[in-house]
């Protein structure tokens, strides 16, 4: 295995047919050498967690304000990324403006308090707040980094088959709790209105590949559509090695599209637990069947607009802890080498 900074770049290999993102942070691009990886393998990042509500609302600032109807932002965080790409010529897909985890509580409370036994806000304020915020955020983005966002999360993870809900919706939610599916197209509504000339609006959501959750998320592509609300279908794409289906991801890629959709997957990695040779190989393997399944829908017609990383190397995977066990689940090792899934990858590029 060679340093990561010494191979072919897997953005320009993949140039012909879709953008090569990851998900990344601050913290990363701060530092020089992991800099230079991020700028020589992707042309398109996410942030990881610093653009989502609960790293942009700004509470002591909202009760100031005292307005009930709009919230205060910051974007010191979003801008230190936005800065980074626009700086080295990046794209940067925006993760996200509307989602049920990672807001703070008191957004949903009538009076901003921090307490969940606080009284709610009313349906027509929490509906207003979030056109307010989605507004205010893609205003600040547009106006001070004008063309470096490219799509917009508008909506994370609203499909829940084990929740049973209508539709199969996430009504646990605290969006839907308080504001029943309005939400939905409300978002996606603020999000038209705000969005420059070229950007594409997103749903995003994973296990978008298996079949009941996949039909449930059709249902909720059309009717937003009929509204020509929603560009683009985010399929998440946290795979687990001994369960990757690479067909089902393609057959669901297929359903997607055929609603006139482009595509993305946005957030990529394979759980593989072991390091050795054998583990090794098999993500290898894994990774180039997935690979080559996506350019083969790519010079299908399929418009697929990025593949990204949720992370650069293992080192910055969110896995290990999410799993609470060990995880090696990118295309570059803890201490920034290639892995053979990395040469694989490039050589599904190459292959007429």
């Amino acid at each position: 295995m060679c340093n990561a900074l010494e191979t072919p770049s897997l953005f320009q290999a993949f140039e012909p047919y879709f953008r090569i993102g990851a998900a990344v942070s601050s913290r990363l691009t701060a530092d020089p050498e992991m800099a230079q990886l991020i700028c020589r393998h992707f042309n398109s990042i996410t942030a990881e967690n610093q653009m989502k509500p609960y790293s942009v609302l700004d509470p002591e600032g909202t009760l100031e304000k005292g307005d009930p109807c709009r919230a205060a932002v910051d974007f010191t965080r979003v801008d230190e990324l936005l800065s980074f790409a626009r700086d080295n010529g990046i794209a940067v897909r925006y993760h996200t403006l509307a989602w049920h985890n990672q807001t703070p509580v008191w957004f949903f409370k009538e009076h901003w308090e921090n307490d969940w036994n606080a009284p709610s806000a009313p349906k027509d304020i929490m509906l207003a707040r979030l056109d307010n915020y989605i507004r205010d955020v893609m205003e600040h983005v547009n106006t001070c980094f004008p063309g470096v966002v490219y799509t917009w999360d508008v909506v994370n993870e609203a499909i829940e088959p084990e929740q049973g809900g209508p539709g199969l919706f996430r009504t646990k939610s605290p969006w839907f709790a308080l504001t029943g599916q309005d939400f939905l197209p409300a978002a996606f509504r603020a999000a038209r209105r705000g969005a420059a000339p070229g950007q594409t609006l997103c749903y995003n959501d994973y296990n978008a590949f298996d079949p009941v959750k996949r039909d449930a998320i059709i249902g909720l592509l059309k009717t937003l559509q009929a509204e020509n609300l929603v560009d683009t279908m985010g399929m998440q794409g946290h795979y687990v090695l001994d369960h990757l289906n690479v067909g089902a991801c393609e057959t669901a890629a297929r359903a997607y599209a055929a609603l006139g959709l482009k595509l993305q997957v946005t957030e990529l990695d394979i759980h593989c637990s072991s390091d050795d040779e054998a583990h090794r190989q098999a993500l290898t393997d894994a990774y180039r069947g997935w690979f080559a399944m996506m350019k083969k829908l790519s010079r299908d017609g399929i418009g697929i607009e990025a593949v990204t990383f949720w992370g650069v190397t293992d080192a910055d995977s969110w896995l290990p802890g999410f799993r609470r066990e060990p995880s090696y689940p990118l295309l570059f090792t803890a201490d920034r080498k290639a892995k053979p899934a990395f040469g694989a990858v490039l050589k599904v590029a190459a292959e007429n």
